[in-house]
């Protein structure tokens, strides 16, 4: 034995150490003998975390990224719908868009259709009653047809229609006529009083009227002429005969006033 040399190990030529009674070992418990602390970090010589905190830390990061895809998701739903409005939203403005300028070109049609058909009618054609009749002459649009009801020559009473393009049948209750011109062979006070019945359950109005050259006049009678028709209807003394011109729509009422407008009578 070498008396004055530490033992060596002889397998792999490194010198033994002997333990450091001052280190705690690494399964040394609590120094203070207290089992509830935790275990003594070797390497530090403190206290290592707990494991509790750990998981803890774990759900709150876990809650946090929940809430934050939530509210990504939230915001994308949010977005979606902003701009599905807003596609919604131009569409619909494109489409009133359209829709005015469609109404604006059909309009602007309508009226150039309106000028065509008037400029159609001229110029006027005039259209006098028999002489025997009085003569009485006004003028009509050149589009309209006339047609004269020689039955009701026969029956003493002068009758003729009126109507744009052709004449319906007149013997058709639900016909109607741009113009009636009658030439009734009654008094003129005889035929106002079945007008003036009808002025006084006010199915029709009245009014005096007088022609252009004031060498005419009469009543002028607007309202519901009888069940199926509702127009305009003026009555004339003519000598011993009275002048019936009678509308049956409203739709020609700009024409009947300019025709009743030109009433003459020729002698």
């Amino acid at each position: 034995m070498n008396g004055g040399n530490p033992p060596q190990n002889m397998n792999n030529g490194q010198v033994m150490t002997m333990p450091n009674p001052a280190m705690p070992s690494p399964n040394t418990p609590n120094p203070n003998g207290n089992p509830n602390m935790p275990p003594v970090n070797p390497a530090m010589g403190v206290p290592a975390a707990p494991m509790a905190i750990e998981r803890k830390g774990s759900v709150v990061e876990t809650i946090i990224l929940v809430l934050v895809c939530l509210i990504a998701a939230a915001a994308i739903v949010a977005a979606v719908i902003f701009f599905m409005q807003l596609r919604e939203a131009q569409t619909e403005n494109e489409f009133k868009t359209n829709e005015a300028v469609a109404a604006a070109v059909k309009e602007a049609q309508e009226v150039e259709a309106a000028k065509y058909a008037e400029e159609k009618k001229e110029p006027r054609q005039q259209y006098c009653g028999p002489a025997d009749y009085g003569s009485v002459c006004f003028y009509y649009p050149k589009t309209w047809s006339v047609y004269v009801d020689s039955d009701a020559r026969n029956n003493s009473d002068f009758v003729a229609y009126f109507a744009p393009k052709q004449v319906n049948p007149i013997k058709e209750d639900d016909s109607r006529y741009a113009l009636r011109f009658t030439i009734m062979n009654k008094q003129y006070e005889d035929v106002a009083k079945n007008y003036q019945k009808k002025v006084e359950k006010s199915e029709m109005t009245y009014k005096t009227w007088n022609s252009d050259n004031k060498k005419m006049s009469g009543a002028l009678y607007e309202g519901q002429i009888d069940k199926q028709i509702r127009g305009i209807v003026l009555l004339i003394k003519v000598n011993d005969k009275t002048v019936i011109m009678q509308t049956d729509a409203e739709t020609y009422r700009s024409d009947y006033e300019a025709l009743i407008a030109s009433l003459r009578r020729n002698s």
